[in-house]
């Protein structure tokens, strides 16, 4: 009797360690179903753009066709071209020498509809790429034809004094000449020519006069909007309607 009583105990004892290395087992086997493999995703880095009426290309380069607004060319009954400027957002997709291929982010519905390239020079890398140090502006390119100044804005009416500028050009001094010479809120306001000084502060301008000083008010930057640089500001619909013939910008609908 004693022996089967003594297998008894054994057969319990060693069905009752099955039993707990099967449990163990599955606390261990639920334990492992419990963890989740955390992946890190980068967030895309965001920047600002510098400029007005940038064009998006479908390619890197100038003679690459510029994007078709599809909604606004839709919604319009004409084509329209997508593009942004300073108030918008990006990220960088790609880039290809001196393009870069962005996707507007801000506002968020654009995010669809601007998605291609634009110079890489029109995007704004950060505070190490606005703070580096710039060169210095000759002395003998510009003159401050007058100034404006009060307690909460500096205003520089500035003559340059070279006739082989474009766009980027110009854009270019505005920013050089607004950190050699503003100390606080500044306005730049840019002539091509001294014979407009009696036009600057005359109020209102019409006919003429009006057509003249547009023509040689070559671009403004305001303090409360510094990355945003207006190319020939007067050449409006004014301009149009007063007969103005000498149009600089460029036609973009």
């Amino acid at each position: 009797m004693k022996p089967r009583i003594y297998f008894l105990m054994m057969l319990t004892l060693f069905s009752g360690l099955l039993l707990s290395c099967g449990q163990n087992q599955k606390t261990n086997n639920d334990s492992q179903k419990g963890v989740q493999i955390e992946t890190v995703s980068k967030t895309p880095t965001i920047y600002n753009i510098e400029g007005e009426d940038i064009v998006i290309r479908v390619g890197p380069g100038g003679n690459f066709d510029k994007l078709i607004n599809k909604k606004a060319t839709e919604a319009l009954g004409e084509t329209h071209y997508a593009q942004v400027d300073y108030t918008v957002k990006v990220i960088i997709e790609d880039t290809n020498g001196d393009w870069s291929k962005i996707k507007v982010v801000e506002p968020d519905w654009l995010s669809s509809s601007h998605i291609g390239w634009i110079p890489t020079r029109n995007i704004i890398m950060g505070k190490n790429d606005e703070n580096k140090e710039l060169e210095k502006l000759d002395t003998n390119s510009y003159e401050i034809l007058m100034t404006e100044h009060n307690a909460a804005v500096e205003n520089f009416h500035v003559l340059i004094k070279f006739s082989d500028f474009d766009k980027d050009k110009i854009f270019d001094f505005v920013k050089k000449f607004r950190n050699e010479n503003c100390t606080r809120n500044c306005n730049i306001m840019v002539y091509d020519t001294k014979s407009i000084l009696p036009l600057i502060d005359k109020y209102p301008l019409q006919g003429k006069e009006y057509i003249e000083l547009a023509d040689h008010f070559v671009a403004m930057s305001s303090f409360d909007a510094p990355n945003l640089k207006s190319w020939y500001p007067y050449q409006d619909f004014q301009y149009k309607e007063y007969g103005g013939k000498n149009w600089k910008k460029e036609e973009i609908k």
